[in-house]
């Protein structure tokens, strides 16, 4: 099973940092989960939220703005890229902004760098399986009514193939059906050790999580 650190290991650092994701990758998980925005300056830069600290638009901010209101260096999707080639990397579409710049730096590395590319913007997920080999994954924080999603979701990519949930809306029958049609799945938002006990007994690829205690990897290094 893949256990990704949800934005790196944000316990001792500021998340979606390189300082979050080697510690992160020092501690023993698998890989990184991170989020992409489009700075005003026309970059990729690693960002979850849609306004800075002053309540400012990420899009209207140019990457050395936005470091300066976050108070530490946001880094771009290329420098953590190349700091961690190695690493298994969920990368999340927050926006379709700078989409196909995004594609074209992913299509350079896709084949020597593992990736699992994922949006709740699932038209942007469809696209990129347009260009892309690399592993393509929906979003999902709400239960879809019935299995047809899953057979829409087939007919307009077959690339795509991986589906990550909210574990607040985890439906065991359902999660089964997906995986009967191919589907893999991975989980995010278990908050305590229960949940994430829970996540072990199913038959999922993956964790996406903040805790590496209940994952069992411990405390997390500080790096300098």
């Amino acid at each position: 099973m893949h256990l990704l650190a949800h934005r790196g290991c944000t316990q001792q650092h500021p998340e979606n940092t390189l300082a979050a994701f080697a510690s992160a990758l020092a501690l023993g998980f698998t890989g990184i989960e991170t989020d992409v925005r489009w700075s005003l300056d026309g970059e990729a830069i690693l960002y979850h939220d849609r306004l800075s600290p002053r309540g400012q638009a990420v899009a209207a901010l140019t990457r050395k703005e936005l470091s300066h209101q976050a108070g530490f260096i946001v880094p771009s999707l290329n420098e953590a890229l190349d700091a961690f080639p190695d690493a298994f990397w969920n990368i999340e579409l927050k926006t379709p902004d700078g989409l196909a710049s995004i594609l074209a730096t992913l299509a350079k590395i896709q084949h020597k760098t593992p990736m699992l590319l994922s949006s709740f913007y699932h038209p942007l997920i469809q696209e990129a399986a347009n260009t892309l080999d690399t592993y393509l994954g929906l979003l999902f924080a709400s239960r879809p009514l019935s299995v047809n999603t899953l057979l829409e979701i087939n007919y307009a990519s077959s690339k795509i193939k991986t589906l990550i949930w909210d574990f607040e809306i985890l439906d065991p029958l359902y999660l089964d059906e997906a995986q009967r049609l191919g589907f893999a799945h991975f989980v995010y938002g278990a908050a305590n050790e229960i949940e994430h006990e829970g996540c072990r007994n199913l038959a999922i690829e993956g964790i996406i999580t903040d805790y590496p205690e209940w994952v069992g990897l411990g405390s997390a290094p500080r790096w300098q």
